[in-house]
């Protein structure tokens, strides 16, 4: 069978206009709520829960959504049913970066998300979203 992966990464530098969040918590209440929306198929919602933390122009975050909601249409008639979230993991890189890991459930399947964020001083920002069907690398 051939192997079918989604893959949608997006790292940027800061922004001005983005805000921060002060501690770790904060930061992983936020990728818990973006990643529930995510797997009750709220793919709207999930990504502007994250929009006032995420250093992107509006159109980018708009272009990611429609792209998201296209290739989870794909999914969706190879997965199954949508089941919800579970939480995974959270691993720290030195003291600067953060990723926070959960799956999202099919009938058949899942698929891996994750949030990673970035404090450069004093905020912790949301740099990257991503989302695939690597569960393995669950176990690495």
């Amino acid at each position: 069978m051939k192997k079918f992966v989604i893959l949608v990464t997006l790292f940027y530098s800061l922004s001005a206009f983005s805000s921060g969040l002060k501690t770790e918590v904060e930061a992983k209440k936020l990728c818990d709520t973006a990643s529930s929306q995510f797997g009750n198929g709220k793919i709207s919602e999930s990504f502007n829960i994250l929009k006032q933390h995420w250093p992107l122009p509006d159109e980018e975050i708009s272009a990611l959504i429609y792209k998201t909601k296209s290739q989870l249409q794909m999914v969706d008639s190879r997965f199954g049913t949508l089941l919800g979230s579970d939480y995974i993991s959270t691993k720290k890189a030195g003291n600067s970066f953060i990723k926070f890991t959960y799956v999202i459930k099919y009938q058949k399947h899942a698929l891996r998300y994750m949030c990673i964020f970035y404090k450069p001083k004093d905020l912790w920002v949301l740099n990257a979203v991503t989302w695939d069907d690597e569960i393995k690398k669950l176990f690495d």
